[in-house]
C-alpha cells in the first residue's frame, strides 16, 4: 500500500436489550469539548491511530468536525464521558451516519487505560441507542489496533467489511 493510510475494518453489533452501564458515566456536555480534545490526543499518541489526529490541534479539529456533523449527525444523547475526581478521563462520541449509529470516537486517557472505562462507555452507548429504538451500532477500527479490536470482539461486534 503506497499511501501508508491505516487499513480499517467496519464492525457492527446488534443492539438487543443492552444492559445499563456501570455507574460513573454521564452524558456528553459541550463544556467537555476542550478536555476531550486533550484526552483524544493523549489516547491516540503512540497507537496505530496517532496519524488520524496528528497533534493536540488536530484532535480539537476532529472533535469539532464530529460535533459539527462531518461524520453524520452528532447524537448527543448517545455520547458519554467517564470522569475521575470530577475531570473527564474518557469519552465515546456517536453520530448517525447513513441512518446507522456510528461510534465515531472511543478514547481513554493512557493514565486510565485498562480499567474498564472503554467497555463501560460502549455499554452506555449501546444501552442509550437500544432505548432510543436503534437496532445496530457500527464503527471503523484500524486493523493493527489489536487492543481496540479485542474490546469490540468481547462486546459482540462482528466484522462486516
Amino acid at each position: 500500500m503506497a499511501s501508508g493510510a491505516p487499513v480499517r475494518s467496519r464492525l457492527q453489533v446488534t443492539l438487543k436489550a443492552a444492559p445499563p452501564p456501570p455507574p460513573g458515566f454521564r452524558p456528553f456536555d459541550d463544556a467537555d469539548t476542550a478536555a476531550l480534545a486533550a484526552l483524544l490526543w493523549d489516547a491516540y499518541r503512540g497507537t496505530p491511530d496517532e496519524a488520524d489526529v496528528g497533534d493536540l490541534k488536530g484532535a480539537a479539529r476532529e472533535l469539532q468536525l464530529t460535533l459539527g456533523g462531518e461524520y453524520g449527525t452528532f447524537l448527543r444523547d448517545a455520547s458519554f464521558v467517564a470522569e475521575h475526581d470530577g475531570r473527564p478521563v474518557a469519552g465515546a462520541l456517536v453520530t448517525l451516519y447513513k441512518d446507522v449509529p456510528l461510534l465515531a470516537f472511543l478514547f481513554v486517557a493512557q493514565s486510565h487505560a485498562g480499567h474498564g472505562l472503554g467497555r463501560g462507555l460502549v455499554q452506555a452507548v449501546m444501552h442509550a441507542l437500544a432505548e432510543q429504538g436503534h437496532d445496530t451500532l457500527t464503527l471503523a477500527v484500524t486493523r493493527r489496533n489489536h487492543r481496540a479490536r479485542r474490546l469490540y470482539d468481547h462486546m459482540g461486534f462482528i466484522e462486516v467489511a
